[in-house]
């Protein structure tokens, strides 16, 4: 009998909702009213209700991760319905990753930002952009291993004039796309999560293996595409 696969939407339901589980269970510790806005020295210039629109809104930023995965999601498959079935299902489950882990980020900014109030500490910029570098370059990794599977196509994949100009250009793109992918995602995750490194100095690194990884790409199609003129 045919099993029939779960939905990711659910389990990205159930994701959304745990800021809201969080702030129910400190909500009774809380004072009527908390911070909401802190100016640039970190001092709180900003109060609402602790039941306000401001807080469920603070709540709901995993839905709104969600609803934005959720746009994406559907604004690719649009653009690839003439593609073949097999980059269909690939881009379809490559979509899915992006909306599971657009709803885990917002989700863990709402719960740092609810543990900010209950603390009563201002957010740190610089922990808030290396939580969306280590999402990222997780989601690196996914996309890298799904690229050498991808057919030549106008939508998804790497996409470079030597990509485009060839099944045998498309191949190699491809594959060395996926290396380039999974390999500076990994070095991203190592540099986020390795105890001792500043937040700040893991941001600026994280950020130079993003503009490495393009540049590596950019760098390899010129190359082929110079060669192949050549010949």
């Amino acid at each position: 009998m045919k099993q029939t696969r779960t939905s990711p939407l659910m389990y990205d339901l159930i994701i959304a909702a745990v800021p809201f589980l969080f702030y129910a269970s400190i909500y009774p510790d809380l004072p009527w009213e908390i911070p909401v806005h802190y100016s640039f020295d970190g001092g709180a210039d900003g109060f609402a209700a602790k039941l306000s629109v401001e807080v469920l809104f603070l709540c709901a930023l995993g839905y709104c991760g969600l609803g934005l995965g959720v746009f994406l999601r559907k604004m690719v498959y649009a653009m690839g319905k003439s593609q073949e079935n097999h980059n269909t299902q690939i881009t379809a489950r490559l979509m899915e990753y992006n909306q599971t882990f657009l709803t885990i980020f917002f989700s863990a900014l709402s719960l740092y930002f609810l543990s900010g109030m209950r603390q009563d500490t201002a957010p740190d910029a610089f922990f808030i952009l290396k939580t969306a570098c280590l999402v990222l370059s997780v989601l690196c990794i996914l996309i890298g291993n799904a690229l050498p599977k991808l057919r030549k196509n106008q939508v998804s994949g790497v996409k470079t004039p030597y990509s485009q100009s060839s099944a045998d250009g498309w191949m190699k793109s491809q594959r060395f796309g996926g290396k380039v992918f999974v390999a500076g995602g990994a070095v991203n995750v190592g540099i986020c999560l390795l105890p001792g490194i500043p937040t700040e100095y893991a941001v600026i690194a994280g950020t130079g293996v993003f503009v490495l990884m393009i540049f590596g790409i950019v760098v390899f199609s010129c190359m082929k595409m110079r060669r192949a003129q050549s010949v």
